[in-house]
């Protein structure tokens, strides 16, 4: 934390005084229904109406701008200004709590909501749509600087982005079509990057092509040299937004320089093409923790099943890591690499991977070292997976270790696919359990034994529900792995992994005789059942519980007649926190309920269709 001295202090008490007693600090109204713009807009009674009369201001440090709740525009809301470190520029709603929305109504070229040139801003609780018959240069939101120097500080908070009818394609034109995008347009000029940028809570769906991307449109160069450093992103956190019914890809991470991307679902992806869930391009250092990604659907195209998978290692990415996710019912499955031949460290460690198919770990192109241990595999009957896939044969060399997996294989139809050239690979202390098909690799320390989990297979929807993969006393595989240098200290659930002897082997450290570690990720403290995100929603929204106990749990959705609409769970479900897809697509608009019943715990919530 910067510690201000006595001098700062001053100058910054005195600029916050100037500003407000000059009345450049201002709070900006606009209301869509009862507003005018001929009002000043400097109060709530006398607020504006229309976007053009917010963008024609030019705002200033400290400046406030209310956009009335429940509100609808038709237009593009384009922000001018800039904030600075003290006073940033706020964006927000007021008097009640549906978001404002503003339909970009098919603006090409832009964003509904286009920030250019502008820094310390901070943007929140808005709905934000730019839907249109015909496929498009769309967005919906964009912040982009171009021959700008230095843009800090964008805060992306609480956005509820949804119909941006881009282009479907694997052309970079059509990855930046997109619920959001970050981008430098152009630097020739002025070195041109991003610092301080949080996107966060939002909900982005129903978008051709891209969830989230950042770019730099005339230089992707590789981490560390000198025109990289000039265009890097630095102190990005992309953390708890849902993204969901995407195209393609649901995040397009560039030019990160550090970075964390935790605690997002992303599930419903590559609807209409191929793409891998999130990837890395010409990224250093990124850290991807505590997300799920589910029903990714990439489909054949052009005979080649491919980039169907949750996280990819892209092109130009180095020190890379995966880690402490959940992914399951993919096309694909938990982990590719798509490296340059200098990519290095790339590591894929304490993740767990349930009923993915296609391939679940594939070493792709060349590159100097990836490091793949302590993941959890779990494969289905009936499943056709490839476990393992050393996929192409061009030219370099590849360089690989596999240490502390448990492959816990219930399919007599998985199989591996691997090269006589061209790879350097480490096969050591892993479980093969189950089925073992041809060509499984040999490991001097290889256990083939149950590893005794707690409840295999029984995950389902939300990383609350993997403790199934917890290990029982009896496990053959506790201490026996072996620690990678620069081994984490704790396990996918956060329970503290040894920093001497043998660790265990998969994603979960034993931790006594309940097999699991009692903490917030997998066992709340009590029974809830919350409110559904988007509420109104058009057509999907999630339904998130808590349980604290393992039991049967039954969640139903009613109509406002009462009326049986859907039962969404029925069964039992292990202690946890839940995030359940309500697809109501084929139902008409209107009020519904719906109910969670577990154990003695009952609640009903209201929401909302709106079509």
């Amino acid at each position: 934390m910067e510690i201000m001295t006595a001098s700062r202090l001053i100058a910054v008490l005195f600029l916050v005084l100037a500003q407000c007693g000059s009345g450049q600090s201002t709070a900006y109204f606009a209301d869509a229904v009862n507003g005018n713009d001929l009002n000043d807009g400097k109060s709530a009674a006398a607020a504006w109406k229309s976007l053009a009369k917010v963008n024609a201001a030019t705002f200033q440090p400290g400046d406030t701008v209310y956009l009335k709740a429940g509100s609808v525009w038709s237009g593009q809301l384009l922000p001018h200004g800039s904030g600075i470190k003290e006073l940033p520029i706020v964006v927000t709603k007021y008097g009640g709590s549906q978001k404002p929305r503003i339909d970009g109504n098919g603006i090409v070229g832009s964003a509904t909501l286009h920030l250019n040139n502008g820094k310390f801003w901070e943007i929140s609780d808005l709905e934000i749509t730019n839907s249109a018959d015909v496929a498009g240069d769309r967005r919906g939101v964009l912040i982009s600087a171009s021959d700008f120097g230095l843009v800090e500080h964008i805060i992306l908070r609480n956005l509820d982005i949804h119909d941006v009818k881009g282009t479907v394609g694997n052309d970079d034109a059509s990855k930046r079509t997109a619920g959001i995008g970050i981008e430098t347009t152009t630097d020739r000029g002025a070195a041109t990057r991003f610092d301080d940028i949080v996107i966060e809570n939002c909900s982005i769906y129903n978008i051709d092509n891209t969830g989230i991307y950042t770019d730099n449109l005339i230089f992707r160069n590789t981490p560390g040299g000198a025109d990289w450093i000039k265009r890097r992103f630095t102190n990005v956190v992309i953390r708890n937004n849902t993204i969901h019914h995407i195209a393609k890809n649901a995040m397009i991470i560039r030019l990160f320089d550090g970075g964390l991307i935790e605690k997002n679902v992303c599930y419903e992806t590559a609807l209409k093409t191929t793409g891998n869930t999130m990837f890395t391009s010409s990224c250093s250092g990124t850290v991807f923790q505590y997300n799920e990604g589910y029903f990714n659907r990439a489909s054949l195209q052009g005979g080649d099943f491919g980039d169907g998978s949750m996280y990819d290692a892209d092109l130009k990415s180095s020190n890379i890591i995966f880690q402490y996710s959940y992914s399951h019912d993919n096309s694909h499955g938990l982990f590719w690499t798509c490296n340059s031949q200098p990519d290095s460290n790339i590591i894929c460690r304490y993740n767990v991977s349930q009923n993915d198919k296609g391939i679940i770990f594939c070493v792709n192109y060349p590159v100097t070292s990836v490091q793949i241990y302590n993941n959890t595999v779990f494969i289905g009957q009936g499943l056709s997976p490839t476990i393992i896939s050393e996929r192409n044969v061009n030219t370099g060399t590849r360089n690989y270790t596999f240490r502390n997996n448990v492959i816990y294989n219930l399919s007599s139809n998985a199989s591996y696919d691997f090269r006589t050239s061209g790879y350097t690979r480490e096969f050591n202390y892993n479980t093969f359990y189950g089925f073992h098909p041809s060509g499984e690799p040999e490991d001097s320390n290889k256990l083939v034994s149950d590893p005794k989990f707690v409840s295999a297979g029984s995950a389902s929807t939300g990383i609350g529900t993997i403790s199934g993969y917890a290990l029982q006393v009896s496990s053959p595989v506790i201490n026996s792995g072996v620690l990678f240098p620069n081994h984490p200290a704790k396990d996918i659930l956060g329970n503290p992994v040894p920093s001497l002897g043998g660790v265990d082997r998969g994603a979960f450290e034993y931790q006594g005789s309940l097999g699991i570690k009692k903490n917030e990720l997998q066992q709340p403290s009590e029974f809830a059942l919350h409110q559904n995100y988007p509420n109104p929603f058009n057509p999907s929204s999630v339904i998130s519980f808590s349980i604290p106990l393992s039991q049967m749990v039954l969640l139903e959705v009613y109509n406002a007649l009462g009326v049986l609409t859907e039962t969404l769970v029925n069964g039992y479900r292990p202690a946890g926190t839940y995030s359940i897809p309500f697809n109501a697509a084929r139902y008409p608009s209107g009020v519904y309920f719906y109910r969670l019943a577990a154990g003695e715990f009952h609640g009903t919530k209201r929401m909302v269709l709106l079509k």
